[in-house]
């Protein structure tokens, strides 16, 4: 497989640092019938976000008018390929070479694959994906 790199949306859910939130969320996302190619969250000045990039992103936007969390719109890049020494190199150069700096990136390997995301600042999301040529 070679490397696939793609321009997505997420959608990112604040809700407030507690015990069980995340679990409550997914619950709902999973009893809505959501599926997710990707979530990742984190905890900060006492609020907690989930950032998670639905397979559906239509179907992920309607539950989401109706959810009881403030929800938005995430555009990021997601890297895809064979996990080999240096996977990430080309495309964090490229993006480094636009004057890019990368805020986040959270990538796993499964099977031989790597799969993740790739967070930059709202402003430069387009001056990224033009940098990999998507």
């Amino acid at each position: 497989m070679a490397q696939t790199v793609s321009r997505v949306t997420a959608l990112e859910v604040t809700v407030d640092d507690r015990p069980g939130m995340l679990a409550k969320v997914m619950t709902e996302a999973r009893d809505a019938g959501l599926e997710f190619r990707s979530v990742v969250a984190w905890t900060g000045q006492g609020k907690g976000v989930i950032c998670a990039v639905p397979v559906d992103l239509q179907q992920a936007l309607s539950v989401a008018a109706g959810a009881p969390y403030q929800v938005k719109q995430v555009e990021m890049i997601w890297v895809e390929g064979d996990d080999e020494r240096g996977a990430l190199v080309g495309v964090a150069g490229k993006i480094a070479a636009a004057g890019i700096s990368i805020e986040a990136i959270h990538v796993s390997v499964v099977g031989g694959k790597y799969s993740g995301t790739i967070f930059v600042k709202p402003g430069d999301v387009d001056k990224a994906a033009k940098a990999l040529g998507i």
